[in-house]
């Protein structure tokens, strides 16, 4: 059975946004489970409150169609990830909005790629507590530790906040390759440089949010969590200020792995709707409560 997100599911060829659930974590290296993340994100997402106070709209209103889960070949991380790209190309050539929910964090190379077949250029906002920039990990350049090595070679300008988790291998080659890199201690001591990070940033943005970037006593449910995280009010004023002046063309949300802990998937739902309203302002699709479009 098809879940859909939140309490108003639109019709595809009505929707604006297209939720595209990608249940592939095949790469983890420690704790198990993402490819539940998706399915616990739409579940949370019933319970969620549709009118945003601090947004002064209800995002559904903008038209969000969840669609079925990508399916992945077990054995075979080449083959599963020309299904999630395949999948994510033919929402975005049908002109929606796409927002992925994984899943591990290897899906963001094909939904990037697919991103820039449909859409053109654009910078990359990885927001998470790994730098992700291994040329392989056990084994497989396929792996959750890689996929922003492979972009970066690939030629996507890469901004990465949140980092608290490098080798110097991958510090030089970030540094070797002009990635802007404002890791979370930074972060902590003088603040969020939204000016700074918006400055590294090109006027088209795909943001790609690890779950983990967020400390883990607000969200322990992640495959590799790590302390000294963001706050969710950090995280939400990172995203409004990237809403507010560049044009995000998709996002994807990855790594939770729901263990019990409720909250957590509360937590990314809310922070997954946020952003979607965000996109829903900034593209004139809903105008906030006693304003008109």
């Amino acid at each position: 059975m098809r879940l859909v997100f939140g309490e108003q599911d639109t019709p595809y060829e009505a929707a604006r946004v297209v939720v595209l659930p990608v249940p592939y974590d095949l790469s983890l290296s420690f704790l198990p489970g993402a490819r539940r993340g998706p399915e616990a994100i739409l579940l949370a997402s019933r319970e969620l409150e549709p009118f945003l106070l601090e947004l002064g709209i209800a995002p559904e209103e903008a038209g969000i169609h969840a669609a079925e889960p990508v399916p992945w070949v077990a054995g075979s991380a080449e083959e599963s990830h020309r299904l999630i790209r395949e999948a994510a190309l033919a929402h975005l050539q049908a002109g929606k909005f796409l927002v992925a929910l994984g899943g591990d964090h290897s899906i963001t190379h094909p939904l990037v790629l697919a991103h820039r077949e449909a859409l053109g250029e654009f910078s990359l906002l990885h927001i998470d507590a790994h730098a992700d920039l291994y040329p392989e990990w056990q084994g497989s350049p396929y792996s959750h530790a890689s996929p922003f090595h492979r972009l970066l070679l690939e030629g996507f300008p890469l901004v990465q906040v949140g980092i608290r988790a490098m080798d110097r291998d991958s510090l030089r080659l970030a540094r070797e390759r002009g990635v802007a890199l404002f890791p979370a201690h930074r972060l902590h001591r003088e603040g969020l440089p939204l000016k700074e990070i918006l400055a590294a940033l090109g006027k088209r943005v795909y943001i790609s949010f690890d779950f983990d970037a967020l400390d883990p006593s607000l969200m322990p449910s992640v495959g590799t969590p790590l302390p000294g995280g963001l706050s969710y009010r950090q995280a939400v004023d990172l995203l409004e200020a990237v809403f507010a002046e560049k044009e995000v063309v998709g996002m994807d949300f990855v790594e939770l792995s729901p263990n019990g802990q409720f909250h957590a998937e509360m937590t990314a739902a809310q922070l997954v709707y946020h952003a979607i309203g965000l996109k829903a302002l900034k593209a004139g699709w809903l105008a906030p409560e006693g304003e008109h479009s």
